[in-house]
Order: C-alpha cells, then sequence, then structure tokens
C-alpha cells in the first residue's frame, strides 16, 4: 500500500479556505462602517468626515474640525456616505489576514462628546459582539 500526498491539492484548499474568510472578515468590516455611518448624527458633517478604519499598529486617523462650520448646515444622507465610503477605502487598503486587529476610529476633536450623546461606537459594538 501505498500514499500519496498531492502538496497542491493541499496548498490549493489552504489557499481557498484564506480566500473565504478574508471575503467574510471583509463583508463584516463592510458591515460595521455600515452601522457606524448610519448611527452617526450629522450637524456641521466633521464627526462623519473623521471616521477611520486601520490596523492595530498603524497611526494614521482623520480628525476634521467643525470649527468655523455652520450648525445644522451638513446634509445627513450626504455626511453619512461620506463617512462610509473613507472607511471603505480604508477597508480596501488592509491585507486583513495580516493584522491581529482592525480599528475604526474618530480623530474629530468633539469624538468623545458624540459618543457620550449618541453612542455610535457602542451601537457597532452591541451589534457586532
Amino acid at each position: 500500500m501505498r500514499v500519496y500526498v498531492n502538496q497542491s491539492s493541499i496548498k490549493g484548499k489552504i489557499q481557498d479556505a484564506m480566500d473565504d474568510t478574508e471575503e467574510v472578515l471583509r463583508e463584516r468590516l463592510v458591515q460595521i462602517a455600515g452601522t457606524l455611518s448610519t448611527a452617526s448624527p450629522v450637524s456641521t458633517g466633521a464627526y462623519t468626515e473623521s471616521f477611520s478604519v486601520d490596523t492595530s499598529g498603524g497611526r494614521s486617523i482623520r480628525r476634521v474640525s467643525s470649527e468655523g462650520r455652520e450648525p445644522y448646515s451638513a446634509d445627513l444622507v450626504a455626511s453619512q456616505n461620506i463617512a462610509f465610503s473613507n472607511m471603505i477605502s480604508d477597508i480596501d487598503s488592509i491585507e486583513v489576514l495580516k493584522f491581529n486587529k482592525v480599528q475604526f476610529k474618530n480623530g474629530a476633536p468633539h469624538a468623545t462628546e458624540v459618543e457620550i450623546e449618541h453612542q455610535v461606537f457602542g451601537t457597532a459594538k452591541d451589534r457586532f459582539r
């Protein structure tokens, strides 16, 4: 009796599993981005424009100030679409299987106050635990 190991078949199956895993992870990240953007209140649009997605060691963060902007001057849907587009762009640039952690951030100077009042990140955290 002989046993043959077909290495190319094994490698192919491993690659298929990794591709499926990456696709599922990306879908989940997109769902989280959608929840964050739709849960975001919009006054000037600075908060929504400040969302970013990065790896655990990454240092990039968007920081848009509402200073000089009129309160309630921003369009709700347009601002939420900007937030979603920015996060999708960030997600597309990340090799999700290469890093242990992906972080959603908001660098707006008033992000803490928005979170206290509206629980934007808390809503996403509760939904995707």
